[in-house]
């Protein structure tokens, strides 16, 4: 069939075949684009930390930490990082319980500086709290190992910190 046929063969096409034309292109270029976008993110080299499970037993950030650890040293750390658990959690929790005072008092009418300035130290004396406690697990975890390892975690740590950087400065632009 000659291009003139073609055009005429199109124009002569119900209305309700072509938007069945037009819907079914879509939808398959759809379908393509997210299978094509799953496939490219399956294998890009840092899977996303929403997939990764956490550690049995540990929290996110305990399980970042035990992912650095070199693998033969792992059940050793996991071990250093499970003894603190209890006071941990309850580090966490106290950080939360001061989070949600400091948004109260925040949305507090009229604003209570001082009440404000008060929840504002619990929230930073409580998430200090947590954070020591990883920081003092992590050189206990150092002590742990070899310099071999400790250079093998230091590198993975390195690593880390250089993505973490890179995302922060994509957020920016």
């Amino acid at each position: 069939m000659n291009k003139v046929g073609e055009e005429r063969c199109w124009r002569r096409s119900p209305g309700w075949m072509k938007l069945l034309l037009i819907v079914s292109l879509s939808v398959t270029v759809a379908v393509v684009g997210l299978v094509g976008g799953n496939t490219i993110r399956h294998w890009q080299k840092e899977p996303d930390r929403r997939q990764t499970p956490n550690e049995p037993g540990l929290d996110r950030r305990q399980s970042r930490v035990l992912r650095m650890v070199p693998d033969a040293r792992r059940d050793e750390a996991r071990t250093i990082l499970l003894a603190r658990q209890d006071e941990y959690g309850t580090a966490r929790e106290t950080m939360m319980v001061a989070q949600k005072a400091f948004i109260d008092a925040i949305r507090q009418d009229p604003l209570d500086v001082e009440r404000l300035a008060v929840t504002l130290e619990g929230r930073r004396a409580a998430s200090s709290q947590v954070w020591n406690i990883g920081y003092e697990q992590m050189a206990e975890i150092a002590q742990l190992l070899s310099a071999a390892e400790r250079a093998e975690m230091a590198d993975r740590l390195e690593e880390r910190t250089k993505r973490w950087m890179e995302r922060q400065k994509l957020k920016e632009k």
